[in-house]
């Protein structure tokens, strides 16, 4: 999926310093790594606050972690990433936003992490994980974007293994993939006592197939999920939608 608009670096060829809601929030990138995609902007967009103590697995540089934090000003965090490189620019976005006690940055594989979070104890966890099976598409030669983007390290099972032990009863989880891979996600959460309760599909336009499906789940909830209306990322002319350019700060949902 496209990323937004460009921000022009302001830092080394090896790391741009960019801003997410129009500038209130810092984000340093690889310059040429695992970069933000539109993915976390529609993820936090789609849950609702409050997040109460929150878990980010594959925090990468902070996007997901930042824009929640923005959006909650009770919201307190756990972000976990498995490459220290994007871990440490994780750490430095968080101290310049001035959220050093409001988020702990962990670099580590959140597979073996569970003693040091804690079980049952987050109120949510999010999570823009990597997407694609390693048997489904080419792998970057970049082992950045080949560890952000394919299941090298984390699968689908396994990071809903960790979700589902991280949550308090009535906690939640939200994840984006992309829609193909809905149904399979769905299965994981019923195998683990996490019900659907809100889907979204995500269409680049109103006429063509959903790209992603946003899913948030509660541990030990009952009843049938709500299927929200399509979230639509273009107008006809190519520039994002009202709801899309309001979840980047860009404006109000028309």
């Amino acid at each position: 999926m496209a990323a937004p608009p460009p921000i022009p670096p302001t830092a080394s060829d090896e790391v741009t310093a960019d801003s997410l809601l129009k500038g209130r929030v810092r984000l340093y990138q690889p310059a040429r790594g695992a970069r933000m995609s539109l993915d976390p902007v529609l993820l936090a967009g789609f849950v609702a606050p409050p997040y109460g103590r929150f878990l980010d697995i594959g925090a990468g540089t902070g996007a997901v972690a930042f824009l929640l934090l923005a959006r909650d000003p009770g919201a307190r965090g756990v972000a976990v990433e498995i490459q220290p490189k994007l871990a440490a620019l994780a750490t430095r976005g968080r101290d310049d936003n001035a959220w050093k006690e409001r988020l702990e940055v962990v670099a580590a594989d959140v597979r073996r992490a569970g003693a040091t979070l804690g079980p049952r104890s987050f109120d949510l966890v999010i999570t823009n994980p990597p997407f694609r099976p390693v048997r489904e598409g080419n792998i970057s030669p970049h082992p950045e974007r080949a560890l952000a983007h394919h299941e090298i390290t984390l699968a689908l099972d396994e990071w809903v293994d960790c979700a589902a032990q991280a949550l308090r009863p009535g906690g939640r989880l939200a994840a984006i993939l992309p829609a193909a891979r809905e149904g399979e996600l769905l299965r994981a959460l019923g195998d683990r006592g996490l019900r659907p309760a809100r889907l979204r599909r995500v269409h680049a336009h109103a006429d063509r197939p959903p790209l992603r499906s946003m899913v948030e789940a509660v541990a030990g909830g009952t009843g049938d999920a709500v299927r929200l209306p399509m979230l639509v990322l273009h107008r006809s002319d190519g520039s994002f939608s009202a709801e899309v350019a309001a979840m980047l700060g860009e404006g109000s949902p028309a």
